[in-house]
């Protein structure tokens, strides 16, 4: 959601969070029973955006995709919050509950992960599209991910060459996931900060690799790796989002992009969203 509008008013009236409720590793006991207590989303499904006082209150709830009703939502919660009406008691923080929350590998990198549809295409949407309301809106969607980096193979790429454990994380959560299972391995190398490469296919084709790396001290300070292929339809509850709408058996050109976050940053401090099992680093 970019609409100026949108993004002034969450940025300086609310306090924005998404809950995923079917697991929540990052919270702490105490946000948990506090998220508990009240119909967050902690306990069902809650498509769309619902606003909350601080003790739980529901203001307003609806949003959607468009901007019109999102506005709608967020108007509808500000003319209900009165601020004398709430009455909200937060706990002492646990610093031990903070520390045992996964966090990025130290030293390591966090990279974004984005994918979109190249060109226009026949959408084919379903229940989460609205089956056809909204198939424009997630064909010009754009997926987002984050990708965790462990602190040796940082190492390596600041030496100037690509590691393998590296190559496979990003395959199996990631380019496998776009351009389905056909895609057979990431051979790409590192020559003078260029990468350069191409990830096999069926039926003799090839999605072509392109991206920089550099380092400074021994510390990588940009990464970018461009993958455009053929990618085909995925139906994950909207988690996809653009490859939701590609037509049944019918390969499209995508690209994938992968880039240095800044550790700093809100978006970049949100868990990889295959990082829950302990293998994921390996």
């Amino acid at each position: 959601m970019n609409d100026p509008e949108v993004v002034e008013l969450l940025k300086t009236r609310f306090i924005p969070y998404a809950l995923d409720n079917v697991e929540n590793p990052n919270l702490t006991p105490a946000e948990k029973e506090f998220l508990s207590a009240f119909d967050s989303g902690a306990k069902a499904c809650t498509i769309g955006m619902t606003a909350y006082t601080a003790d739980g209150r529901k203001l307003a709830s609806g949003g959607g995709y468009e901007p019109a009703s999102v506005k709608s939502l967020i108007k509808k919660a500000l003319s209900e919050f009165k601020p004398e009406t709430v009455s909200a008691t937060v706990p002492p923080r646990d610093d031990a509950a903070v520390a045992s929350l996964r966090r990025p590998p130290e030293g390591g990198l966090i990279l974004y992960v984005t994918w979109k549809l190249i060109g226009e295409i026949q959408a084919e949407g379903n229940a989460t599209t609205g089956n056809g309301k909204y198939d424009k809106v997630f064909q010009q969607s754009l997926g987002s991910d984050r990708l965790w980096v462990r602190k040796d193979e940082a190492e390596v790429l600041a030496a100037g060459s690509f590691p393998e454990s590296l190559k496979g994380r990003m395959m199996r959560h990631h380019v496998q996931y776009v351009l389905s299972k056909d895609a057979k391995s990431l051979d790409v190398s590192i020559k003078g900060g260029r990468i350069e490469g191409m990830v096999p296919l069926s039926d003799s084709k090839r999605a072509d690799c392109l991206g920089f790396v550099e380092a400074k001290d021994g510390k990588v300070t940009r990464f970018e790796l461009l993958i455009k292929g053929l990618g085909r339809r995925v139906e994950d509850d909207g988690f996809s989002a653009c490859l939701s709408v590609v037509p049944k058996e019918m390969p499209v050109p995508v690209a994938i992009f992968f880039e240095l976050a800044d550790p700093r940053e809100g978006l970049a401090r949100v868990l990889p969203h295959r990082s829950r099992g302990e293998s994921y680093l390996k």
